[in-house]
């Protein structure tokens, strides 16, 4: 089973990350997070839980995308 991330935990790897609510609250979704970012709290409802579903690399990080200097 894929690890469970809370809010303010930082994010390990960019990727899309399945966000679990309490189930009165808000239904399961999708969402993007990068990589050294903080994984936000919810705005109601029980604490969020995050776990990764498709890890996802930034494209700014990616070689082919990094400016020459």
């Amino acid at each position: 089973m894929s690890q469970e991330h809370r809010p303010g935990s930082q994010v390990p790897e960019s990727g899309i990350y399945t966000d679990t609510h309490d189930e009165n609250h808000a239904q399961r979704h999708d969402v993007t997070c990068i990589a050294g970012e903080h994984f936000p709290p919810c705005r109601g409802g029980e604490h969020p839980r995050f776990v990764l579903r498709l890890a996802a690399q930034h494209v700014l990080k990616h070689p082919s995308f990094i400016p020459n200097r």
